[in-house]
């Protein structure tokens, strides 16, 4: 069976939202979070690829010092006024229920932007991977997903995730399913194993990071919810497991018979 993680997370989250997403594929509208999410997320992407760009140039610029003819076309600077031009370039408008809902998202990017680049002029970072798609094996499934960043600092091999949510606990980024998935990947397409495994919590009053690491055992555990998750689904099992907090952040609460909120 092939799946991608948000898949895998949407059934672990309820099998009856799963249902609805992905086997009825019931429509529904971005939620305001969605939206916010996916700015940053588009953002963060272009400012990663300036920071590919650069590296390349350097490379290339060096290779070619002997030809005074050489000319290219200037690329945008990594400051912080380039981010928040990207910033503005990529923020998303739809989701909210107001303009002035928007506008208020948009200003608190700004900030959150400009959080997100004193913690990167920190250290010098070597860029490998920016929003790259991945699939891999595990057992007889195909597993889906994509990096948001991968660097090597100081010379660890460091994946980075990105998220515009509540902070999660060290307990929660440990058991990560997500970040699992992510060290499986790595190792298979890099052909090496992270060093660090880290959620970054983006938010306005500051950048929150929450490091883990994976060992083999938890990486065949890791595995073995894939397999468990994907025969639950092949058989068809989509029995509803309701909860105040899964209801009320579920798009199909409305016509779901099971939603306790």
């Amino acid at each position: 069976m092939q799946l991608s993680f948000s898949q895998l997370n949407t059934y672990q989250t309820c099998p009856k939202q799963y249902e609805f997403a992905c086997v009825k594929k019931i429509p529904r509208q971005i939620s305001a979070g969605e939206s916010f999410g996916s700015s940053v997320h588009n953002t963060l992407s272009k400012w990663g690829k300036l920071e590919v760009d650069r590296g390349k140039r350097k490379v290339k610029s060096n290779q070619l010092a002997l030809f005074a003819d050489v000319s290219e076309e200037t690329p945008l600077s990594l400051t912080a006024s380039t981010l928040s031009l990207l910033w503005h370039q990529s923020f998303i408008v739809q989701g909210y229920d107001s303009k002035e809902d928007a506008d208020s998202a948009r200003k608190k990017g700004e900030v959150l932007m400009q959080k997100f680049f004193d913690w990167w002029e920190k250290e010098q970072r070597e860029v490998l991977v920016i929003e790259k798609g991945f699939s891999i094996e595990v057992d007889i499934d195909i597993v889906k997903g994509r990096f948001d960043r991968i660097e090597r600092t100081n010379g660890k091999l460091i994946i980075i995730d990105y998220k515009t949510g509540g902070i999660r606990t060290q307990e929660e980024v440990d058991t990560d399913l997500q970040l699992s998935i992510y060290a499986l990947a790595c190792e298979e397409i890099l052909g090496e194993k992270c060093d660090e495994l880290v959620l970054m919590f983006l938010q306005a009053d500051g950048i929150t990071e929450v490091h883990t690491s994976r060992t083999e055992a938890q990486l065949n555990t890791a595995r073995e919810i894939i397999g468990s998750i994907s025969e639950r689904i092949d058989d068809e099992n989509f029995e509803p497991t309701p909860s105040e907090s899964a209801c009320k952040r579920c798009p199909y609460r409305g016509v779901c018979a099971a939603s306790v909120v």
